[in-house]
């Protein structure tokens, strides 16, 4: 019974988890271009046709296999079938690190206590938040992977190897994020090399495990294209910045709490071993650290660190407590073993009670949808646009970009959207940041050299300010979050206006004119 609660109040932190962070992730709609392309198409397109400025020579899309699965939720279930995806992948992975902790201990149910968990599950916002993005089958393949390594290494179950080549190919043309399984087999070979142990069955995984990959579209030039990808700097991409510098204290604030609790536990397990490097779980150590490394490096990648913490750590964390148990039972000879058993029952009756109780609450009383929130998109500027037909050449701000070609293909073509470093050269990325930023004196240089027709900025951006200095650009609408700019000489008197409410914007949001199905 309590392995059935457990369980399911998993279940419905990954619920209510999805019901909190719901608001449509910016890069959702190149996602769902690919997959609705595909489905007219029947092939994958090597080259982009949304945008006017230069562009690499080949499009290499490490996500298409994420956009076909998205667009075909999308379009047979709408909302519920994006959103049941989201929190089901929050549950696998749950999921699967409460199986790996149960690995590392012989007695029955020592893997059920939920805070754990939880605390560990609040760290992977930045990898698991938002709505539905393609880094989450990166995280279900990684937790997977390690669940399968475990079992090999403990077990001696080398036959499940194959599982890691075998999902190694599907994994390659979901995300990118592979690169990370076949470091995590690497990191597996030289830890059991350190632990003195059998280590050659790892590197000959790999080997298969790496070569599978090359089954993807785009042949060889997937790995050259990843290569360059997980080596290159986005430093005007958010995500990809440090997690500690440059930001308040309370910022990443669940993954900061978590990361001080994992050297608190790291530490106390250390003094209670006497340092003993020979016994110590030289897997176990490199994951934590590798996976640290990257989370501290990149924001983006928390999330590593949230499941190896979890997955390594857990037993640890708890010996902290029982500890303390063992000091309190020596000095208050009224408390026992029996007395910290119905504490511990207590604990797990309000814990489960509580999650329980919001669970139901939060699923009756909120409807099922992604949001498309018009604090966080320009959707009424957009709507402005395609409304008083507005067409040529679109610049707008990087994280609206992937949206806008959504709404406004074949109206409009795009100067810049999130697929920045799959389609674009660096310099459209430096350019255009730039003129939204007012960065240096070079700023107008964008439309100097691009010719474009159209302007989408933020209401708080330098560029709604400055555009509004200049004699050649007029600014023809804008609300609280964005504002259009047309031309000046190209201004008309009269414009439709978008009389659209935010139930409206989130029943239209799937609707598109992109079409090549070569029935228009």
């Amino acid at each position: 019974m309590r392995k059935f609660v457990f369980y399911l109040s998993l279940a419905i932190m990954s619920w209510v988890y999805s019901f909190f962070f719901r608001v449509a992730d910016w890069d959702l709609w190149a996602r769902l271009t690919v997959g609705k392309v595909f489905f007219q198409t029947g092939r994958v397109l090597h080259h982009d046709f949304l945008s006017y400025t230069e562009k690499k020579p080949m499009w290499i899309d490490h996500e298409w296999g994420s956009g076909v699965v998205f667009y075909f939720l999308a379009d047979h279930f709408g909302d519920i079938g994006l959103f049941v995806f989201k929190a089901l992948s929050c549950f696998i992975v749950l999921f699967l690190i409460s199986k790996i902790i149960e690995m590392q201990n012989p007695k029955p149910n020592a893997h059920l206590n939920i805070l754990f968990y939880f605390i560990a599950f609040l760290s992977m916002f930045n990898g698991l938040g938002g709505t539905v993005r393609c880094q989450a089958f990166t995280f279900m393949f990684f937790t997977l992977w390690i669940y399968i390594l475990e079992r090999v290494r403990r077990n001696n179950e080398n036959r499940l190897l194959w599982i890691l080549p075998a999902t190694s190919v599907i994994w390659a043309n979901l995300h990118g994020g592979f690169v990370a399984g076949l470091g995590l087999i690497a990191m597996y070979g030289i830890g059991e090399f350190l632990n003195g142990k059998k280590f050659a069955k790892y590197f000959l995984t790999l080997i298969p495990a790496t070569l599978v990959t090359l089954i993807n579209p785009y042949g060889i030039s997937y790995l050259y294209y990843v290569l360059d990808a997980v080596t290159m700097k986005r430093p005007t991409i958010m995500e990809w910045r440090n997690s500690f510098i440059g930001w308040p204290i309370l910022k990443w604030y669940t993954y900061k709490v978590f990361v001080a609790i994992s050297v608190i536990t790291v530490a106390f397990n250390f003094i209670k071993n006497k340092f003993d490097y020979k016994n110590l779980d030289k897997v176990k150590y490199i994951l934590l650290l590798v996976t640290l490394y990257l989370s501290i490096k990149h924001i983006k990648h928390q999330a590593f660190f949230g499941i190896v913490g979890c997955a390594f750590l857990y037993h640890d964390f708890y010996a902290i407590f029982t500890r303390m148990a063992e000091f309190l039972k020596e000095k208050f000879s009224f408390i026992t073993d029996k007395v910290f058993e119905k504490l511990k029952m207590v604990k797990d009756v309000v814990v489960y009670t509580i999650l329980i109780m919001i669970g139901g609450f939060v699923s009756v009383s909120n409807p099922v949808y992604i949001n498309v929130d018009e604090s966080h998109y320009p959707v009424k500027a957009i709507e402005f646009v395609k409304r008083n037909n507005i067409s040529g050449n679109l610049l707008t701000v990087f994280h609206w970009g992937s949206y806008a070609a959504w709404k406004l293909y074949p109206q409009c073509l795009l100067a810049i959207d999130g697929r920045y470093e799959e389609v674009f050269p660096e310099k459209i990325n430096i350019l255009t940041d730039n003129f939204m930023r007012q960065a240096d004196k070079n700023w107008y240089d964008f439309v100097k050299m691009y010719h474009t027709d159209v302007i989408i900025t933020s209401a708080h951006s330098k560029a709604f300010l400055g555009l509004q200095t200049t004699k050649d650009w007029k600014l023809v609408y804008y609300d609280q979050t964005s504002g259009v700019f047309v031309p000046a000489n190209k201004a008309k008197k009269h414009y439709i206006q978008p009389d659209v409410d935010q139930d409206y914007i989130n029943k239209t949001k799937f609707d598109t004119d992109i079409d090549f199905s070569g029935k228009k």
